[in-house]
């Protein structure tokens, strides 16, 4: 009996293998610092095991990248100055900009 892989799956489990390989970590090495089996991060690898939020917060800081670049990928490096500025909002003002970036999107509809 075959699994269904789904594309997301596959999409995480590539991102993974290339940061844990840009590391230089082994799948052990990697479930040691995870908590988490070589076989699992082997079948999350390959794309036949989904990541749960535990899992996914634990993959993310033993890769040291953010949670969304694990789940969505790199920013398109057209996109990097906005995420790069939005860094530097204060926290009380970041909704506001949000809302002004969102309402720009709009009218572009």
């Amino acid at each position: 009996m075959s699994r269904n892989v789904k594309d997301i799956n596959l999409e995480i489990g590539m991102r993974v293998k290339e940061n844990r390989k840009r590391l230089k970590l082994t799948r052990d090495e990697f479930g040691a610092l995870t908590g988490y089996t070589s076989n699992f991060i082997q079948e999350v690898e390959r794309g036949r095991s989904g990541l749960s939020s535990e899992s996914i917060r634990a993959f993310a800081l033993a890769l040291q990248i953010p949670t969304d670049r694990l789940l969505f990928g790199e920013a398109p490096e057209d996109f990097r100055f906005i995420t790069e500025g939005l860094k530097n909002v204060p926290s009380e003002k970041l909704p506001h900009v949000v809302r002004i970036i969102q309402e720009a999107i709009e009218c572009t509809r």
